[in-house]
């Protein structure tokens, strides 16, 4: 088992914080938790090369590139061995954002993205019939409603919920050096304004203007770390509910549960079948027994059903699979 790194309260903290905020200046990061930038600086080197911090995410609105459509898929496979070579095709699928395996009902999950729902027929086709590794079962889940939450170990820091599910936006067109921009700030989203002007061959200050108007346009909507949980002692689960009779009253008991609960980090609500999904990270297995327990008491006089899912992390992280 990997030994998880030893973090102190301000390792934490900052951790916290940058959750949603590397972007910020190392002045007002510093601030923000206490710390001189110096001491941010080097924190933040040492995160990257312990492999706490996996990658700086940019986080797009893809229906500005067209793919609007959000989708969440798990698959089953007849033989576990079909795993390996399947996974080894989502490398370089324009539809998958990321992937991971599971323990449980289900092999392995999958981000996708779609243009519309055509495309998402003729991805589920190949899975089903074309493919060369059998599916025996699978369940696709398509949120109308779907949100990460910062990281709750500390009050101190806290930022806003970040919304995956966005109000529908037409399809927009980007000059050459938009979208070399974008690939940089989707490849690394730390790298640095002169950086970027010295690959496009641009001014510091057309890049900077770049960038505000696609954040303006709100192309780019925020930004957002992948940690290595398991480094920092957590393990990644998450389970998936199915209601009976789901109300608006049950709908906004489950939103008011996920933003509280210290230990939830997603939910997603489904228009399909099972159509509640809750994401945590926790320490302990009793931690996560104790979540179940309490979302259980929470809707004691519903119907539910629900099924654990034990995830990995995920891989091939790519918020723009489609931009070649």
């Amino acid at each position: 088992m990997e030994e998880s790194i030893k973090l102190n309260e301000k390792d934490m903290k900052l951790l916290a914080y940058l959750y949603h905020s590397h972007r910020e200046p190392l002045t007002k990061i510093a601030k923000a938790t206490g710390l001189t930038r110096e001491q941010v600086e080097y924190k933040i080197d040492k995160f990257v090369k312990e492999g706490v911090i996996r990658k700086f995410m940019t986080m797009f609105n893809n229906g500005a590139f067209g793919y609007g459509l959000y989708a969440f898929m798990l698959v089953k496979f007849e033989r576990f061995a079909s795993k390996d070579n399947f996974v080894k095709k989502l490398d370089g699928n324009k539809n998958c954002m990321s992937w991971g395996e599971c323990s449980g009902k289900y092999d392995i999950f999958m981000n996708l993205v779609f243009r519309d729902e055509k495309e998402i027929q003729e991805y589920l086709a190949y899975l089903l019939n074309e493919s060369s590794e059998p599916v025996a079962d699978y369940a696709l889940v398509r949120p109308y409603f779907s949100e990460f939450h910062p990281l709750k170990w500390f009050k101190d820091g806290e930022k806003d919920n970040f919304p995956l599910i966005f109000d529908e936006v037409k399809e927009k067109k980007f000059d050459k050096h938009e979208i070399e921009m974008m690939k940089m700030l989707e490849k690394d989203g730390r790298v640095k304004l002169i950086d970027i002007s010295s690959k496009l061959g641009i001014s510091s200050e057309l890049a900077l203007y770049k960038m505000r108007k696609l954040q303006k346009d709100k192309v780019i909507l925020g930004s957002k770390i992948h940690f290595d949980m398991k480094k920092l002692g957590y393990n990644y689960s998450g389970f998936f509910v199915n209601i009976k009779n789901f109300s608006d009253k049950t709908k906004n008991k489950i939103i008011h549960f996920a933003r509280k609960h210290k230990l939830v980090n997603a939910l997603v609500l489904s228009v399909t079948n099972p159509n509640c999904f809750i994401q945590l990270f926790h320490k302990t297995e009793e931690e996560l027994k104790e979540t179940i327990s309490e979302f259980r008491e929470m809707l004691k006089d519903e119907r539910v059903d629900l099924d654990i899912i034990l995830l990995t992390e995920e891989n091939r992280i790519n918020t723009l699979p489609f931009l070649k």
